[in-house]
């Protein structure tokens, strides 16, 4: 009876071939095959790899299919100018460009109450100095601010975002890097309309600081819960007025 043939599965590359694919996605993603640069060829990736121009041929469809390369005839593949970019990070920044504001603030404060009192309290570990000299960098960027409205919202939430990307939480940083750097930044600028809740809020981020400083991570956590509360209750009170 004659031996069975070993087909991958469907949809599945061939083991040279996910060799292959394995290392030139992470080349792609981590940037050191960079957009626009040219991918080796069939015959340079099957004297590489040792493998057949089949299989070559096999992992450079693949990428092609994740949208990771473009082929351009007979000049080779290139890898795509949108290559690196989470595709989910991506889809959140449409969606944040396409929201007209008032509802979708509220909404994004709820996000933020979960999210960001959910890292904070990490940040106030003895091993998570640098991450706190960060923050402190961010607020000396709103201090400096504080004259120009539109600068220091824009700042203040870059604050947020930090305290997000420092905790270390890819998942929760991806959707509000996805998320603040578009509508987070439209709500502070349509907020911040006068000198005393710039100075208010310039105190709350502080005392977030303070609390961070001395290890206190709980404390921080409910300034910071207490600081977008405070927040909400504002942006509600802006849209009643606006609804006339």
């Amino acid at each position: 009876m004659p031996a069975a043939k070993n087909h991958a599965s469907p949809g599945k590359p061939s083991a040279p071939a996910a060799r292959m694919l394995r290392d030139l996605e992470r080349a792609i993603l981590e940037g050191r095959l960079a957009p626009g640069s040219r991918l080796p060829g069939e015959e340079e990736l099957c004297v590489r790899y040792g493998s057949s121009r089949p299989a070559a041929r096999e992992a450079l469809q693949a990428l092609k299919a994740r949208g990771l390369i473009v082929s351009r005839r007979g000049s080779g593949s290139y890898v795509s100018t949108d290559a690196g970019q989470d595709p989910l990070r991506k889809s959140i920044e449409v969606y944040s460009s396409l929201q007209p504001g008032g509802q979708a603030y509220l909404e994004l404060l709820d996000l933020r109450l979960l999210i960001e009192t959910f890292c904070v309290a990490n940040l106030a570990r003895k091993d998570r100095a640098e991450e706190r000299r960060k923050l402190r960098a961010k607020l000396d960027v709103m201090r400096a601010s504080t004259a120009d409205f539109a600068a220091f919202g824009e700042a203040d939430i870059r604050f947020h975002l930090q305290i997000v990307e420092s905790a270390g939480h890819q998942l929760f940083a991806t959707i509000l890097g996805g998320l603040l750097p578009g509508l987070g930044v439209r709500f502070a600028s349509e907020t911040y309309v006068d000198a005393a809740l710039v100075s208010k809020n310039l105190g709350d981020h502080e005392s977030i600081c303070e609390a961070l400083d001395a290890g206190r991570g709980e404390l921080a956590r409910q300034r910071l819960r207490k600081h977008l509360l405070d927040s909400r209750a504002h942006l509600e009170e802006v849209l009643a007025k606006a609804a006339g």
